[in-house]
């Protein structure tokens, strides 16, 4: 057991160590095709402690990087490109960002656009491993809006996830957003074992709601996307929205439907074979709510009420012939997480 926890420690803090940014010189007037400007070196925990002091534990080390990490410099357009060098390893890498302002969803922020193709959404940016399949991504990260505060999302996301994995729940700095709520799903539920896909989630005080940035990387890639992602993670910062983006109707029915595949992995052929009524339709729609139904193969109605705004939803199960009227269950999923 005491070895098992060392290499969780181990592992975990090569994940979490926090570390701060280089920041270069506005790009000018420059196309970011154009642009050519020198890497200015990133003062990492790393670097200082080894010149003032004794070599630290990876403990301490990642310790010494959350509490480090100086504030990051904005201002940069959108699509704006511009060279920086991260530590990996204990070493240098020159990196390519570019900048990212997404005023729907209220932040800004940098990535590395050779390691990550940019996929925006409105409301939403995906940053996906350029080695994966962007249609089943392993290695990226994710950023939204929403609209609930800090605590409720926090609480909502934690109930979710406390069903796989125990979770770890605090408050972490990060450098130009600023304190944020940390949500950490790597160990299987009971188990003491390191899952084989990690997420990471910070959800960050914004105005009436929040920013959530998840990241989401194999155990394999702790040290490499889960470093990458967290330097860009200490580039983000809260900015004014342009308000409130709301679900359309087939927004909604198009997020049950995706709900209801990636929760039943035989639904999709029981669909195809036709050999059962399986359907899904809109059966009301107000400035405020949109309510689902999907009509199962078991013959069970099962509708979904979706909050606009927000896209929480909670779900009633109604059974012809057995029950008398739809009834609650403590189901619950958020719209705007299965959208295409």
């Amino acid at each position: 057991m005491k070895k098992t926890v060392f290499t969780i420690a181990v592992i975990m803090a090569l994940l979490l160590s926090l570390a701060a940014c280089g920041t270069v010189p506005p790009a000018g007037s420059k196309t970011p095709a154009a642009e050519s400007q020198d890497a200015e070196a990133v003062e990492t925990p790393e670097e200082n402690d080894e010149q003032a002091a004794p070599p630290q534990t990876d403990d301490q080390q990642a310790e010494a990087s959350e509490s480090s990490e100086p504030a990051i410099e904005t201002g940069r357009q959108d699509g704006e490109r511009f060279e920086t060098v991260i530590m990996l390893e204990g070493m240098e890498e020159t990196v390519q960002y570019e900048h990212v302002v997404n005023k729907t969803a209220g932040f800004e922020m940098d990535y590395d656009y050779e390691s990550f193709v940019r996929k925006s959404e409105g409301d939403r940016e995906l940053f996906i491993s350029v080695w994966d399949d962007p249609a089943a991504p392993e290695n990226y990260l994710e950023v939204r809006y929403d609209t609930g505060s800090a605590e409720l999302v926090a609480d909502a996301i934690s109930a979710i996830l406390s069903q796989e994995f125990d979770l770890i729940r605090e408050t972490r700095e990060l450098a130009s957003a600023g304190s944020c709520i940390y949500i950490e799903a790597s160990e299987l539920k009971g188990t003491g074992r390191m899952a084989d896909e990690l997420q990471a989630v910070y959800i960050i005080p914004a105005g009436n709601g929040c920013v959530v940035a998840t990241a989401h990387f194999s155990i394999e890639a702790a040290e490499g996307f889960g470093r990458r992602f967290h330097y860009m993670l200490h580039t983000l910062s809260v900015i004014e929205k342009d308000g409130p983006r709301e679900l359309t109707d087939e927004e909604a029915l198009s997020a049950v439907k995706n709900y209801c595949f990636s929760s039943d992995p035989d639904l999709e052929s029981i669909v195809d074979s036709e050999d059962y009524t399986v359907y899904w339709e809109i059966v009301s729609s107000d400035e405020s709510e949109i309510v689902v139904l999907y009509r199962s193969y078991t013959g069970a109605q099962i509708r979904y009420y979706i909050d606009r705004v927000m896209g929480s939803a909670y779900v009633t199960e109604f059974v012809p012939g057995i029950m008398e009227e739809e009834q609650p269950t403590s189901e619950r999923f958020f719209a705007w997480d299965h959208l295409d």
